[in-house]
C-alpha cells in the first residue's frame, strides 16, 4: 500500500510555489514584458507602415498630378509652338509672296520699259523713213507755183502779225546791222527778192539787206532768220511738224493703254 508522507508532500508544494514565484520574478515578467514591448513595437511599426502607406498614396496622388499638370502645360507649348510656327510660316508666306510679288511688278516694268524704248526707237526710224518718203513724194509732184504761193503767203502772214511780236523784232534787232538770212529751195525772183527785202524793212522798221542761199531739201517755201527768231514756213518744216504730232500722239496712246513709263 502507498504511503504518502505529509511532510514531504508538504516540501514538493513549497518548492512548486517557490519556482513559480521565481518563474514569474525572472522569467515570466521580463518575457511578458519583452512580449508587450515587442507588441507595441509592432503596433508602432504597423501605425508607422500605415502612415508612410497614407503618404506614399499621398505622394503618389500629387506625383501623378505633377505628371498630369506638366503634360497639359507640355502640350500647352506644343500647341503654342505649333500656333507660333503656322503664324510664322504664313508670315514667310506671305513675305515671298510680296517679293513675288514685287519682282513681277519690277519685271513687267522693266519689260515695259525696255519694249518701249524699242518701240520708241523704232518708231523714230519708221517716222522719219516715212517723212522722208513723204518728202520724196511732195517733192516731186511740188510745182513752181507751191513754192512761190509760200512765199507769197511768208510775207502776208509777217503783216498780219501782232503789235508785241513786232516790238519784240524791234527790240531784238535793235544795235544790230539788221541782215535777214534767207534759205530757200529754189533761187527766188526778182519781184520775190524786192518783196521780202520790203515786208522785212517794214517789220523792224529800218531797212533790211538779205542774205539768201539754196537748201533743196526745203522743197517749197523759205526759212527767214531774223536776229535770234527763225520763220520757216518750208514743206520740209510741215513735215517735221506733222512727224513731232504724230509721235506725240503714240506716247498719249501708250500711256492710255498703259504700255509707256
Amino acid at each position: 500500500m502507498l504511503e504518502i508522507d505529509g511532510a514531504t508532500i508538504v516540501f514538493q508544494v513549497i518548492n512548486f510555489l517557490v519556482l513559480v514565484v521565481v518563474l514569474d520574478r525572472f522569467l515570466f515578467r521580463p518575457l511578458w514584458a519583452k512580449l508587450n514591448e515587442r507588441g507595441s513595437t509592432i503596433s508602432e511599426t504597423l501605425e508607422e507602415a500605415r502612415t508612410q502607406e497614407t503618404e506614399a498614396a499621398r505622394l503618389q496622388a500629387e506625383w501623378e498630378e505633377r505628371i498630369q499638370e506638366a503634360e497639359e502645360e507640355a502640350e500647352e507649348i506644343v500647341s503654342a509652338a505649333r500656333a507660333e510656327a503656322s503664324e510664322r510660316s504664313t508670315e514667310l508666306m506671305e513675305e515671298a509672296r510680296e517679293r513675288l510679288d514685287q519682282l513681277t511688278e519690277d519685271m513687267r516694268l522693266d519689260l515695259y520699259r525696255q519694249r518701249n524704248e524699242i518701240v520708241t526707237r523704232h518708231y523714230d526710224d519708221i517716222l522719219d523713213t516715212i517723212i522722208d518718203l513723204s518728202g520724196n513724194v511732195v517733192r516731186s509732184v511740188t510745182t513752181r507755183r507751191a513754192h512761190d504761193d509760200l512765199v507769197t503767203n511768208f510775207a502776208a502772214n509777217i503783216y498780219q502779225m501782232s503789235q508785241p511780236d513786232v516790238e519784240e523784232y524791234r527790240r531784238m534787232v535793235r544795235g544790230r546791222v539788221p541782215t535777214a538770212f534767207v534759205v530757200t529751195p529754189v533761187a527766188l525772183t526778182a519781184d520775190q527778192t524786192e518783196t521780202l527785202t520790203d515786208t522785212l524793212s517794214s517789220l523792224i522798221d529800218r531797212r533790211v539787206d538779205l542774205d539768201v542761199k539754196e537748201d533743196p531739201s526745203l522743197i517749197a517755201g523759205i526759212q527767214v532768220r531774223l536776229g535770234d527768231k527763225v520763220i520757216d514756213n518750208s514743206i520740209r518744216q510741215q513735215l517735221r511738224e506733222i512727224r513731232e504730232r504724230v509721235r506725240e500722239d503714240l506716247i498719249a496712246r501708250m500711256e492710255e493703254s498703259g504700255q509707256y513709263e
